[in-house]
Protein backbone atom coordinates (compact mmCIF):
# COMPACT_ATOMS: atom_id res chain seq x y z
CA UNK A 1 0.00 0.00 0.00
CA UNK A 2 1.44 3.55 -1.15
CA UNK A 3 -0.08 5.89 1.46
CA UNK A 4 0.70 9.98 1.07
CA UNK A 5 1.07 12.05 4.40
CA UNK A 6 0.52 16.02 5.17
CA UNK A 7 2.23 17.41 7.76
CA UNK A 8 1.27 21.59 8.72
CA UNK A 9 4.96 22.20 7.28
CA UNK A 10 3.90 20.44 4.32
CA UNK A 11 1.26 22.98 3.92
CA UNK A 12 2.64 26.07 4.70
CA UNK A 13 5.11 24.45 1.66
CA UNK A 14 1.69 23.78 -0.62
CA UNK A 15 0.15 27.73 -0.13
CA UNK A 16 3.53 29.46 -0.82
CA UNK A 17 3.97 27.06 -4.29
CA UNK A 18 -0.27 27.99 -4.77
CA UNK A 19 1.51 31.21 -4.69
CA UNK A 20 4.35 31.05 -6.73
CA UNK A 21 2.59 29.34 -9.51
CA UNK A 22 -0.57 32.01 -9.77
CA UNK A 23 1.71 35.02 -9.65
CA UNK A 24 3.76 33.41 -12.82
CA UNK A 25 0.41 32.90 -14.44
CA UNK A 26 -0.19 35.85 -17.25
CA UNK A 27 -3.05 36.96 -15.59
CA UNK A 28 -3.55 36.32 -12.08
CA UNK A 29 -6.33 35.66 -10.06
CA UNK A 30 -5.15 38.38 -7.07
CA UNK A 31 -8.33 37.39 -5.43
CA UNK A 32 -6.53 33.83 -4.90
CA UNK A 33 -3.57 35.29 -4.32
CA UNK A 34 -4.93 37.26 -1.05
CA UNK A 35 -6.50 34.13 0.08
CA UNK A 36 -3.62 31.69 -0.48
CA UNK A 37 -1.75 34.71 1.35
CA UNK A 38 -4.42 34.61 4.19
CA UNK A 39 -4.03 30.60 4.37
CA UNK A 40 -0.29 31.01 4.45
CA UNK A 41 -0.36 32.96 7.63
CA UNK A 42 -2.84 31.24 8.90
CA UNK A 43 -1.07 28.19 8.74
CA UNK A 44 2.03 29.81 9.83
CA UNK A 45 0.57 31.12 13.18
CA UNK A 46 -0.42 27.53 13.95
CA UNK A 47 3.05 26.27 13.36
CA UNK A 48 4.55 28.50 15.74
CA UNK A 49 2.27 28.14 18.63
CA UNK A 50 1.49 23.82 18.36
CA UNK A 51 5.07 22.83 20.08
CA UNK A 52 4.65 19.02 19.87
CA UNK A 53 1.01 18.35 21.49
CA UNK A 54 -1.00 21.02 19.99
CA UNK A 55 -3.02 22.24 23.17
CA UNK A 56 -2.14 25.63 22.36
CA UNK A 57 -3.81 25.46 18.87
CA UNK A 58 -7.25 23.48 19.25
CA UNK A 59 -10.12 23.65 21.05
CA UNK A 60 -12.97 25.69 22.32
CA UNK A 61 -12.24 29.60 23.42
CA UNK A 62 -14.22 30.88 26.73
CA UNK A 63 -15.99 33.64 25.05
CA UNK A 64 -14.14 36.41 27.23
CA UNK A 65 -10.89 35.12 26.54
CA UNK A 66 -9.17 35.10 29.89
CA UNK A 67 -6.20 33.25 30.72
CA UNK A 68 -4.25 33.30 34.12
CA UNK A 69 -0.94 31.70 33.73
CA UNK A 70 2.82 31.71 35.72
CA UNK A 71 6.30 31.06 33.92
CA UNK A 72 9.56 30.68 34.86
CA UNK A 73 8.57 31.04 38.71
CA UNK A 74 7.28 35.01 38.47
CA UNK A 75 3.52 35.44 39.87
CA UNK A 76 0.50 34.81 38.15
CA UNK A 77 -0.59 36.89 35.34
CA UNK A 78 -3.53 37.65 33.73
CA UNK A 79 -4.42 38.51 30.52
CA UNK A 80 -7.62 39.05 28.70
CA UNK A 81 -9.21 40.23 25.49
CA UNK A 82 -9.24 43.95 24.36
CA UNK A 83 -11.00 45.84 21.59
CA UNK A 84 -9.09 47.38 18.82
CA UNK A 85 -10.20 50.66 17.53
CA UNK A 86 -11.35 50.40 14.39
CA UNK A 87 -11.61 46.96 14.21
CA UNK A 88 -15.10 44.76 14.15
CA UNK A 89 -13.84 41.35 15.30
CA UNK A 90 -9.77 41.02 15.31
CA UNK A 91 -8.39 41.59 18.95
CA UNK A 92 -5.40 41.51 21.37
CA UNK A 93 -5.25 40.39 24.82
CA UNK A 94 -4.52 43.07 26.94
CA UNK A 95 -0.78 43.53 29.08
CA UNK A 96 -0.69 40.82 32.23
CA UNK A 97 -1.30 42.02 35.49
CA UNK A 98 -1.10 40.21 39.00
CA UNK A 99 -3.46 37.70 39.42
CA UNK A 100 -4.67 35.20 42.04
CA UNK A 101 -3.26 31.53 41.37
CA UNK A 102 -5.67 29.85 38.62
CA UNK A 103 -7.40 26.24 39.79
CA UNK A 104 -8.81 25.70 36.96
CA UNK A 105 -9.25 22.35 35.91
CA UNK A 106 -10.02 20.96 32.53
CA UNK A 107 -13.55 18.98 32.19
CA UNK A 108 -13.73 18.33 28.82
CA UNK A 109 -15.73 14.78 28.14
CA UNK A 110 -13.84 12.69 26.09
CA UNK A 111 -16.23 12.62 23.64
CA UNK A 112 -16.19 16.37 23.16
CA UNK A 113 -13.07 15.29 20.77
CA UNK A 114 -11.83 18.82 21.44
CA UNK A 115 -8.79 18.52 19.53
CA UNK A 116 -10.79 17.98 16.65
CA UNK A 117 -11.18 21.95 16.82
CA UNK A 118 -8.51 24.37 15.33
CA UNK A 119 -8.42 27.77 16.91
CA UNK A 120 -10.06 30.59 14.79
CA UNK A 121 -8.37 32.91 12.58
CA UNK A 122 -8.44 35.77 15.13
CA UNK A 123 -7.54 34.02 18.24
CA UNK A 124 -4.41 33.17 16.63
CA UNK A 125 -3.51 36.61 15.94
CA UNK A 126 -4.15 37.40 19.25
CA UNK A 127 -2.02 34.72 20.84
CA UNK A 128 0.87 35.51 18.47
CA UNK A 129 1.51 39.21 20.23
CA UNK A 130 1.09 37.22 23.58
CA UNK A 131 4.40 36.52 25.69
CA UNK A 132 2.65 33.63 27.83
CA UNK A 133 2.27 31.76 24.25
CA UNK A 134 5.01 32.44 22.16
CA UNK A 135 7.58 32.30 25.47
CA UNK A 136 8.13 28.76 24.16
CA UNK A 137 12.15 28.48 24.08
CA UNK A 138 15.02 30.34 25.36
CA UNK A 139 15.23 32.03 21.41
CA UNK A 140 11.97 33.08 21.12
CA UNK A 141 10.61 36.14 20.08
CA UNK A 142 7.34 37.92 20.55
CA UNK A 143 5.74 39.87 17.94
CA UNK A 144 3.33 43.06 18.39
CA UNK A 145 1.18 43.73 14.96
CA UNK A 146 0.18 47.67 14.76
CA UNK A 147 -3.41 48.31 14.63
CA UNK A 148 -3.33 49.40 11.18
CA UNK A 149 -1.95 45.90 10.25
CA UNK A 150 -4.73 44.16 12.25
CA UNK A 151 -7.12 46.77 10.54
CA UNK A 152 -5.95 44.54 7.48
CA UNK A 153 -6.06 41.71 8.19
CA UNK A 154 -10.05 41.92 9.49
CA UNK A 155 -10.68 43.44 5.77
CA UNK A 156 -8.79 40.47 4.34
CA UNK A 157 -10.32 37.51 6.66
CA UNK A 158 -14.27 38.87 6.29
CA UNK A 159 -14.33 40.17 3.02
CA UNK A 160 -11.83 38.29 1.32
CA UNK A 161 -11.55 35.44 2.25
CA UNK A 162 -14.68 34.59 3.33
CA UNK A 163 -16.33 36.02 0.14
CA UNK A 164 -14.04 33.77 -1.82
CA UNK A 165 -14.39 30.79 0.52
CA UNK A 166 -18.27 30.97 0.50
CA UNK A 167 -18.79 32.79 -2.68
CA UNK A 168 -22.21 33.15 -4.37
CA UNK A 169 -22.69 33.75 -7.37
CA UNK A 170 -22.69 37.39 -8.62
CA UNK A 171 -20.13 40.08 -9.11
CA UNK A 172 -17.59 41.12 -6.60
CA UNK A 173 -14.95 43.80 -6.91
CA UNK A 174 -11.86 44.35 -5.07
CA UNK A 175 -8.77 47.11 -6.02
CA UNK A 176 -5.91 44.97 -7.17
CA UNK A 177 -3.60 47.15 -5.22
CA UNK A 178 -4.97 46.07 -2.09
CA UNK A 179 -5.39 42.10 -2.53
CA UNK A 180 -1.40 42.57 -3.35
CA UNK A 181 -1.07 44.67 -0.25
CA UNK A 182 -2.75 42.53 2.09
CA UNK A 183 -1.05 39.61 0.69
CA UNK A 184 2.70 40.95 0.70
CA UNK A 185 1.28 41.63 4.50
CA UNK A 186 0.42 38.29 5.45
CA UNK A 187 3.82 37.24 3.94
CA UNK A 188 5.81 38.82 5.96
CA UNK A 189 4.30 38.58 9.22
CA UNK A 190 4.57 34.27 8.51
CA UNK A 191 7.95 35.21 7.45
CA UNK A 192 8.93 36.76 10.58
CA UNK A 193 6.96 33.60 12.53
CA UNK A 194 8.75 30.71 10.43
CA UNK A 195 12.11 32.31 10.49
CA UNK A 196 12.47 34.44 13.25
CA UNK A 197 9.99 33.25 16.02
CA UNK A 198 12.47 30.87 17.25
CA UNK A 199 9.62 28.17 17.70
CA UNK A 200 10.00 26.38 14.67
CA UNK A 201 11.50 23.12 14.05
CA UNK A 202 11.97 22.45 10.47
CA UNK A 203 11.39 18.93 9.17
CA UNK A 204 10.85 17.11 5.93
CA UNK A 205 10.36 20.54 4.54
CA UNK A 206 13.64 22.25 3.73
CA UNK A 207 14.17 25.69 5.26
CA UNK A 208 16.21 27.02 2.81
CA UNK A 209 13.55 25.97 0.03
CA UNK A 210 10.92 27.56 1.91
CA UNK A 211 13.46 30.52 2.41
CA UNK A 212 14.05 30.69 -1.80
CA UNK A 213 10.28 30.57 -2.14
CA UNK A 214 9.55 33.53 0.38
CA UNK A 215 12.14 35.83 -1.60
CA UNK A 216 10.67 35.13 -5.02
CA UNK A 217 6.90 35.52 -4.06
CA UNK A 218 8.10 38.70 -2.19
CA UNK A 219 9.99 39.98 -5.40
CA UNK A 220 6.39 39.00 -7.89
CA UNK A 221 3.82 40.57 -5.51
CA UNK A 222 5.92 43.81 -5.10
CA UNK A 223 6.41 43.81 -8.73
CA UNK A 224 2.65 44.05 -8.90
CA UNK A 225 1.71 46.28 -7.09
CA UNK A 226 4.24 48.60 -8.44
CA UNK A 227 3.02 47.72 -11.75
CA UNK A 228 -0.01 49.32 -11.79
CA UNK A 229 -1.29 47.61 -15.39
CA UNK A 230 -0.58 44.27 -14.00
Amino acid sequence: MILDKIDNLSLIENCLLHLHFELNREKPSYFRIAREAHLLLYRSMIEVLKITANIAVTGRRSKDRTYKYMRNGKPWQEIHKVTIEGCKKAWRFSQPVPCEKSHFVSKHRQDEKIENYLIPFYDALAIIQTECFMDQFFNSKIFTIPDADMKVFEWLHEYIRNEYEHFVPKIFLSPKNDLNSAALLCMQLSSKLLFESGNVIFFNVSRDDLGNLFRDIFNKLKYHINNKKS
